[in-house]
């Protein structure tokens, strides 16, 4: 089940961020770091767009008849939200949040819903921590875009808490490691995941440490990119504390 997954994961993704760029085209062409996008610029033509996000949908779907009902009804939900997120930009002032169904609980919980026939009160928790953990690690990268989201009157967790962002990102990563270790007590090995947590707390004080001090220009972008590391480490304490994988 594992290629389905990741190819669905793939597309679904690729969908999303043509429609993010479909709505946010003009925007974009506000903010240094979007205008340069083909869409923003006008290399590619909205007609264009429309057809790729058509085609990928299609492959998506494509994929579908790998997966139970249940998780099928899980994706159509996730897919959903995909196409709303970023109209929340326009009046919600954490979007983040918002973006966190798609992009951070869709997939865990389709794939345990997949795996155990239903939801659970597992599927629950380690949906919950990647909608908190989506929301933590976009913030950071909100924070690129800070002057010209203001100029522009775009909504984000950044515009909206400021100063206090850094507090507010520490609070969705504490609540992740929280929600993480919940789910994993039911595991054989949970030591091993205990021990990716403790790492994954370290890493993010140090990045709010970072972001109270201040981050220059390139600094968010590189500690958004850290959370990648981040997710193979849980990955990996997940898959040893399951003997079954081993």
């Amino acid at each position: 089940m594992a290629g389905p997954f990741f190819l669905g994961a793939f597309l679904t993704r690729s969908a999303g961020c043509v429609v993010n760029d479909l709505l946010d085209r003009e925007i974009d062409r506000k903010v240094a770091r979007t205008r340069g996008r083909p869409l923003a610029d006008g290399r590619l033509s909205v007609r264009w767009a429309i057809g790729v996000f058509i085609f990928l949908t299609a492959l998506a779907s494509s994929l579908l008849p790998f997966f139970s009902r249940e998780a099928i009804l899980v994706a159509v939900v996730g897919y959903g939200t995909a196409m709303v997120y970023p109209l929340m930009k326009r009046f919600f002032p954490l979007p983040q949040l918002f973006m966190g169904i798609p992009f951070g609980a869709t997939a865990p919980l389709m794939a345990w819903v997949q795996l155990t026939g239903g939801i659970g009160r597992g599927g629950i928790l380690v949906a919950l921590a990647g909608l908190f953990w989506a929301t933590a690690y976009d913030l950071i990268y909100a924070v690129a875009d800070l002057p010209d989201d203001r100029k522009a009157g775009v909504r984000s967790g950044a515009v909206t808490f400021g100063d206090r962002l850094w507090a507010i990102f520490l609070a969705f990563s504490l609540l992740t490691a929280i929600l993480l270790w919940e789910a994993g007590q039911s595991l054989p090995r949970s030591g091993w995941l205990l021990w990716t947590i403790l790492l994954f707390l370290v890493v993010v004080f140090l990045q709010a440490r970072k972001m109270r001090q201040g981050l220059s220009f390139d600094e968010p972008m590189v500690l958004f990119r850290s959370h990648v590391i981040l997710g193979t480490l849980l990955m990996a304490g997940f898959w040893m504390s399951t003997p079954v994988l081993m």
